[in-house]
Order: C-alpha cells, then structure tokens, then sequence
C-alpha cells in the first residue's frame, strides 16, 4: 500500500515557521523603534534610571571580592545628569592626588557613597570640594580626596578605605551616613543583553518596579527604610561592625574620624527618622567618635528645594553647600588641633 503524500505537511510546516518568523520580525522592529524613541526623544541627560545606568555601565567596574562588589574605574569621565564626572588614577572623583600631602597641608578623606560623589552636582558643587575650598579661604593649607561610589554601604566604604584610601594617610576621615548606608551588600546578577544595552528595557523595567512599590507589594521607601534597622537585620549587624572597624582603623593610623549623618530630604519637618537617627548615633558614640547630624542645616528649606530632580532626591548644589558649610564649621578645630599637634604651619 502507498503512503500518501507529505506535502500539505510540509506546506503547513513553512506556514508555521513564516508566521514566527513575520511575529519575530514585527516585535524586533518595534523593540528597535521602541530603543530609538527612548535615546531620540525620551533620553534629555536627567532621567535617573538611564543616568544610573550610563553611571554603571560606563564608570563602575565589577570587583569581585565580596567586601567590595564593585568600583570606580581609574582615569574615567562620563557626562552624568548633565554635569561632568571624572576619575582619577585611583578612581576618585576629582583630579589626580600624590602619594603623600605636601608638608605643611592637611588632608582630608571624605569617604561615603553616592551622595558624597555628588551625584548630578558638578565636582566644585559637591560638598568635598566645597569644604576644601571654605577652609583654604579661611587661611587654612588643607586638600583633600572623594572617595564617595555610588550604591555602596558602610562595610563597602570601609574596604575601599582600607585598600585605598588609607594609604593616602589622612589626617581627618570624613565619614558620610546615610539611611540606606544599612543595606545589605547588593547582589549583582549576571547582566543580559538588554539590561547592558538596552535604555528602553531600564526604563519600562525601573517604571514597573516603581508601580509595585506603589501599588503592589514591594514596601514603600519609608517602610523600606526602617525595616532596615530591624535588631535582626544582617545588613545594620554588618554596618554597626563596619562603623567600629573603621573607629579602630582611624586610631591605628592617628587619624581624627568625625561622622556625618545626611538626612533624607524628601520629608524634613517634622523628619520621619529621628528614631533611626538616634540608633546611628549610640553606635558612632558608642565607639568614641564625634556624630554630627546634618538635618538642621536644611530642616527650614522646601525639601523639593534640595533635590537634583523632582524625581532625584540627591542633594542638589544648595543642599550641598548647606552640609559644607556646618561640616567645615565643625572639622575646622580638627583641622587646627592636627596642626598644633604635629607642629605644622597649616
């Protein structure tokens, strides 16, 4: 008996594999126009999520080491919320620094994340350069490097502190707190395709996500942030031991260690964390450091005032040189007593 013919099979095949194939080709086209849209029309230099992501993937490099995560990379410049950011040699934002102060200068490290960078603020506006620049006009010989990344915590400050920073030799640590400083150290999944070239898959993908904490179940970011000073949680464990180490680094090096908590300005008066606060500063003083809490040199302004964006609650060129001016009121006397101490003309 003769089988029968296998074409009407075989013209249903090709049938099925134009039609996948028409489908594949429709959806990349309207990816494609989709990427051109967001980079052409949608991308004005201060989107938060694509400045982040133009932040990631053209200055930060992965480190491996666990107490790391990742860093800066050396001798970078990237144009980031419409101002310019650049690295130097050993991956600070700023110009290049030497081994060693000159004789007779004080230095000075401020260490913290992305609001020590001075996230959308050029480099003269940040804090770090602003206090600098407050103490030279004050008759002071003093200089100073940023070590701020952006994303890190308090245990990611201190290994780059130990590795790098400490080197230096500081005279003064500036340290910089923030609320989110608590959280555990961030996971870095294995990077697709999109989410390494993609500025339409960040967006979409960082708007849906913001749905979900406003909508869905994701906590909200009050709630996010007191959930990170939970007595269990492994993130604020971690922290409290980064705060004593980095206490004990600065003795060991004979370098004065002041903190600085920077407050969270998207409410001000009354400020929803005094209680947060409080915790970070019976374990800085805990340890026998001076706490210095930023929040009344801002409390009186309009929070959206001091915002990169409204969106962006980084601290803006305003915020920054409200914290600048308390912290160069309150590190002068160090600066004077490191002086006295070494018998320095500073």
């Amino acid at each position: 008996m003769k089988s029968r013919p296998a074409k009407p099979h075989i013209e249903s095949v090709k049938g099925g594999l134009k039609n996948t194939l028409l489908l594949a080709g429709t959806v990349g086209l309207c990816l494609l126009l989709a990427e051109v849209v967001f980079r052409q029309f949608i991308d004005d230099g201060q989107l938060y999520e694509l400045e982040m992501w133009k932040y990631a993937r053209d200055v930060k490099v992965r480190d491996l080491r666990p107490d790391v995560g990742h860093r800066h990379r050396p001798n970078r410049e990237a144009q980031l919320m419409g101002v310019k950011v650049r690295t130097n040699a050993l991956g600070f934002r700023g110009p290049q620094i030497g081994e060693t102060a000159t004789t007779g200068v004080v230095r000075i490290a401020f260490v913290g994340d992305s609001i020590t960078l001075g996230w959308g603020v050029a480099e003269q506006e940040t804090f770090a350069h602003q206090v600098i620049d407050m103490l030279v006009r004050q008759g002071r010989k003093v200089e100073g490097f940023n070590l701020g990344i952006g994303n890190y915590n308090t245990p990611q400050e201190l290994a780059l502190f130990l590795e790098t920073g400490a080197r230096l030799r500081p005279d003064i640590i500036v340290l910089s707190y923030f609320i989110n400083d608590a959280e555990p150290m961030p996971d870095y999944p294995v990077q697709n395709w999109l989410n390494m070239n993609s500025a339409a898959w960040i967006v979409l993908s960082y708007r849906f996500d913001s749905l979900l904490r406003r909508f869905g179940e994701l906590p909200d970011w009050k709630k996010y942030y007191r959930d990170l000073y939970q007595a269990d949680a492994q993130g604020w464990k971690e922290t409290q031991e980064a705060i004593k180490q980095f206490s004990s680094a600065a003795r060991e090096l004979g370098t004065a260690l002041i903190v600085f908590n920077i407050p969270e300005l998207r409410e001000l008066k009354p400020y929803p964390f005094a209680d947060v606060t409080d915790k970070i500063r019976a374990v800085v003083e805990g340890e026998d450091v001076t706490f210095v809490d930023l929040l009344p040199a801002v409390e009186a302004l309009d929070p959206s005032s001091l915002w990169v964006t409204v969106p962006d609650p980084h601290p803006n060129g305003r915020a920054n040189a409200a914290f600048g001016r308390q912290i160069a009121k309150e590190i002068l006397p160090l600066v004077d007593r490191v002086c006295s101490k070494k018998v320095r003309v500073c």
